[in-house]
């Protein structure tokens, strides 16, 4: 609601079992349960492809609505109007938030094959969900939050998603300081978000949309946010059912304005029966950019089923 005050998200503390390794010790596991993320730094080691995509962003901005080489550009982008044949084919850009997406754009090789299906990643999903992984067809593209500028105020957009993923992933493809538009999630919100969705990966019941609000907000209310920072090669992998948004760039009022790029990726299990959501997507006409879809299989959600066929939870 519009009264609730967020708390200032903090800057992720690594706890001490972090680490880059494909497998989950059950700490890892524990952590993930409770909180609903958990950080593999340098995963990947793939810096020509993270180089591509940064040079795609720059490539893809029409008409110097902001410049590579100069950094005044960045500050409260785009500079100039961002037309809706842009937005259209190339995602919404404004207030310094561009989700650089398109019907194409996401589904580059360097995306697909570099990122998404890295044998890397898969092989961390798989410990996370099982096997078999669904090969992933696309990424959503490269989200970018750009510098603000000190004058301007800035709010957090907390939302939930209603994807069909059975685990989201956000790759870093370049430095992140602390405070620079870092994705931010509030911990353990996945356990409230759960029961209020019609089934365990389908999206919210519209009959209990009013109570998710309430408890959304009370969540909203009591929880510190946490924001991540990181390197290139790091790979936050989330719940889907967090309440989760992107962050505030600071970076305009230090010494160097930088650019938060990440790149979302979803994943589930192979071999479900699945369709499109023509009411809440994903689907051709709502939520394209979104690789995972809804599957018949899925059961209505309840107070005991969030870890129903996960890996660790069947080993």
């Amino acid at each position: 609601g519009k009264d609730v005050v967020f708390h200032d998200p903090q800057p992720l503390v690594h706890p001490d079992f972090t680490n880059g390794d494909t497998t989950l010790s059950q700490t890892e596991v524990e952590f993930f349960k409770e909180n609903g993320y958990l950080v593999k730094r340098g995963l990947l080691d793939e810096k020509e492809t993270f180089e591509q995509v940064v040079d795609h962003v720059w490539n893809n901005v029409p008409r110097d609505l902001v410049k590579r080489e100069d950094p005044e550009t960045w500050i409260d982008a785009p500079q100039g109007d961002w037309t809706s044949e842009d937005a259209d084919r190339l995602g919404p850009f404004r207030r310094g938030s561009w989700k650089m997406r398109g019907r194409t754009v996401g589904t580059e090789s360097f995306f697909v094959d570099g990122i998404a299906n890295h044998p890397r990643m898969r092989e961390t999903v798989s410990n996370f969900i099982g096997n078999p992984v669904r090969q992933a067809s696309r990424v959503r593209g490269v989200y970018c939050i750009f510098p603000k500028s000190p004058d301007r105020e800035a709010r957090l957009g907390p939302h939930g998603d209603h994807t069909g993923a059975q685990l989201s992933a956000m790759v870093f493809v370049s430095t992140v300081p602390p405070h620079c538009g870092g994705f931010t999630i509030w911990p353990g919100s996945h356990h409230m978000s759960h029961v209020y969705h019609r089934t365990i990966y389908g999206p919210l019941d519209d009959d209990q949309a009013d109570e998710y609000v309430r408890a959304r907000d009370e969540i909203l209310d009591s929880v510190t946010p946490v924001q991540f920072h990181g390197t290139a090669g790091d790979v936050v992998f989330w719940h889907p059912r967090l309440v989760h948004g992107p962050g505030i760039n600071y970076s305009a009022e230090h010494d160097k304005p930088v650019i938060r790029y990440i790149v979302p990726c979803e994943y589930q299990r192979d071999g479900k029966t699945y369709y499109f959501n023509m009411s809440h997507g994903p689907a051709p006409n709502r939520q394209w950019w979104v690789d995972t879809k809804n599957f018949r299989e899925d059961v209505p959600a309840t107070d005991d089923n969030i870890w129903d066929e996960w890996a660790f939870e069947t080993a």
